[in-house]
C-alpha cells in the first residue's frame, strides 16, 4: 500500500494528472464534505444510475476498480439521488470521470466512522491509493469572513450663505440691470467728389491798331479798292 501511495503522490504532481483529483485528495485526507453532481449510463438497466446530486458526501477511500477506473467511496446521506435507496445502506462508489461540479467544503469535517467503515485497503479496489486517516485531527479552513464594507459618506453640499440684510437707515437699492449697448448705425457711403476741371482760358484777342493810328496803311485799302472798282466797271462795258 506504501508504494501504491508513493506512486499515486508522484501522479498528483504531474500537470497532466486529472485536476479535479486534486482536490477530492485533499478532502479524503483532511475529511471534508463533498457535494458533486453524478450521472452515469442508462443502458443497460442493471448498471444504471439516477444522475442528480450528492450532498455533503464523506469520502473515505480512491482507487482502482476491477474494470481499471478511477473510483471513490463515499457516505450519502438524503436529500443525495439514489436508484436504489437508503434502506440497505448508505456506502457508495462513484467513478471519478462521471462527477462534475464538485465543491469541498474545506471549513467542515467529518469526524465520524459511519457504520460498516473498515480499516485498512478497500477490498472492492484493486489498488486503494489515498484513505482517511482517523489517527490526528485534520487542520480545518477557516472561513473567511467578508471585509466590513465602510459606508458611503454622503457628499458635502456647499453651504448656502445667507445675503446680507440691507441697513434700515439706508434706502434698498434695486439691483442694476445689464444695460444693452447701443447699436451703431452704419455710416451712408461718402460720396465721390469729382475732380474739378481746368477753365478754359479764351486766347486773348489781339487789339487791332485803330486806324487812325495808322494812316498810311488806311490810305493803301482806300487807293485798292478804287482800283478795283475802276477794273469793274471796264469790264461791264
Amino acid at each position: 500500500m506504501k508504494i501504491n501511495n508513493i506512486i499515486f503522490d508522484i501522479l498528483l504532481e504531474q500537470p497532466s494528472f486529472d485536476a479535479k483529483s486534486k482536490p477530492l485528495v485533499n478532502a479524503i485526507k483532511n475529511r471534508n464534505p463533498v457535494t458533486f453532481y453524478y450521472s452515469g449510463p442508462r443502458n443497460p438497466k442493471k448498471d444504471s444510475v439516477v444522475a442528480g446530486g450528492r450532498f455533503r458526501a464523506e469520502i473515505v477511500a480512491m482507487g482502482l476498480s476491477k474494470k481499471g477506473n478511477l473510483i471513490v467511496r463515499a457516505w450519502v446521506e438524503p436529500p443525495s439521488r439514489t436508484k436504489t435507496g437508503f434502506n440497505k445502506g448508505n456506502w457508495r462508489t462513484f467513478i471519478v470521470n462521471r462527477m462534475s461540479s464538485i465543491t469541498v467544503f474545506d471549513d467542515k469535517t467529518f469526524d465520524v466512522k459511519r457504520p460498516g467503515y473498515k480499516e485498512g485497503d478497500d477490498k472492492s479496489m484493486t489498488v486503494t491509493y489515498v484513505k482517511s486517516s482517523w489517527t490526528s485531527t485534520p487542520p480545518v479552513k477557516p472561513k473567511e469572513t467578508p471585509k466590513p464594507v465602510e459606508p458611503v459618506k454622503p457628499k458635502e453640499t456647499p453651504k448656502q450663505t445667507k445675503p446680507e440684510e440691507p441697513k434700515k437707515d439706508e434706502p434698498v437699492k434695486p439691483e442694476e440691470l445689464p444695460q444693452p449697448k447701443p447699436e451703431k448705425k452704419p455710416e451712408p457711403p461718402k460720396k465721390e467728389v469729382e475732380p474739378t476741371k481746368p477753365e478754359l482760358k479764351e486766347p486773348e484777342k489781339k487789339e487791332e491798331p485803330n486806324s487812325e493810328e495808322n494812316p498810311e496803311k488806311e490810305k493803301n485799302k482806300l487807293q485798292e479798292g478804287i482800283v478795283r472798282f475802276k477794273s469793274l466797271i471796264s469790264y461791264s462795258f
